[in-house]
């Protein structure tokens, strides 16, 4: 733009040279002005619940202008980042300014929608990062398989879709046999790698709508949706002789073998995903003293019966 149009209302400005540290717009200080960049560089530091927030501001840019518009205070501190030289313009200047050129209202314009675009992508960016982070928060980083925090989740809604539907639900619990005597004859990581064996056959084992979860330690839970019992049966005896048939090869040359025992249950009315999994976990247990490597179902009123 013409800089003769606008010269006259630059009388009352002033370049300054502000040393490193320099504070140049402070929330606390009512004063208002348009501080545009010549050179160095100004960090911008903004303060919020989400913790502190800051930008570099460098040459041929400007700060405080918000502000001077919404005739509102700063919302953030700008500070010399190195020692730099800006040009000053008091807010009743800058508002005489824009409103006589066209121009300079572009201008601005333009740089707003640049930081609005900017900031957009930054919240965005933001959004997709916390997602991620609920994500892995909800992986088990050992197996791949989700946790007990996206299982409180996920069953707790599955659960109640079939309440709601009365669609059928079978619940697993899954406990790997003698797993002590593995890390202690071993080592963790033995332990480690067998738990990890354990969980790729699983899901190699089941649907893909079947939920598998590592419960805890050595056990492992799954939903099992749209799942009659006798269908329950035949994927839980599959899981077993796909375990039986697993002998996992440690680097020491030591090859450990694996079973495990099953319990299940299938949803009736008035379960809850708590009642279910307690089901499961009664099936287990039964299969456990009774020999391990094998499965179990939880019939209710007709007892725990051993396949």
């Amino acid at each position: 733009m013409q800089f003769e149009k606008l010269a006259g209302f630059l009388l009352d400005s002033k370049v300054i040279e502000a040393p490193t540290g320099t504070i140049l717009i402070d929330p606390d200080s009512s004063e208002q002005k348009l501080i545009i960049l010549i050179d160095g560089s100004l960090e911008i530091k903004l303060e919020s619940k989400g913790g502190i927030f800051s930008n570099i501001i460098k040459p041929g840019h400007c700060v405080g202008e918000t502000a001077i518009f919404n005739n509102i205070k700063p919302s953030g501190v700008v500070t010399a980042k190195e020692t730099s030289h800006v040009l000053i313009i008091p807010a009743n200047s800058a508002m005489a300014m824009i409103r006589a050129s066209h121009e300079l209202c572009l201008n601005f314009l333009q740089i707003l929608s640049q930081r609005l675009r900017s900031n957009n992508q930054v919240v965005c960016e933001e959004q997709y990062h916390i997602r991620c982070m609920e994500e892995f928060a909800k992986v088990d980083p050992m197996t791949g398989l989700h946790n007990r925090r996206w299982l409180e989740e996920m069953y707790t809604r599955e659960m109640a879709r079939s309440n709601m539907g009365n669609f059928k639900l079978t619940a697993f619990m899954i406990d790997v046999d003698h797993f002590k005597r593995v890390n202690d004859k071993f080592g963790h990581l033995a332990g480690d790698q067998v738990l990890i064996s354990v969980a790729q056959t699983l899901i190699k084992s089941l649907r893909p709508s079947d939920m598998p979860v590592r419960y805890g330690g050595e056990e492992f839970s799954v939903f099992l949706p749209g799942t009659t019992t006798d269908n329950a049966k035949i994927i839980a005896e599959r899981i077993r002789q796909n375990m039986e048939n697993t002998n996992v090869a440690l680097p020491d040359g030591n090859i450990v073998p694996v079973t495990v025992s099953i319990g299940f249950a299938e949803r009736i009315d008035g379960d809850t995903v708590v009642s279910l999994i307690d089901k499961a976990d009664k099936a287990l247990y039964h299969a456990k003293k009774n020999g391990r490597n094998r499965v179990c179902m939880n019939a209710g009123d007709e007892g725990l019966i051993l396949f």
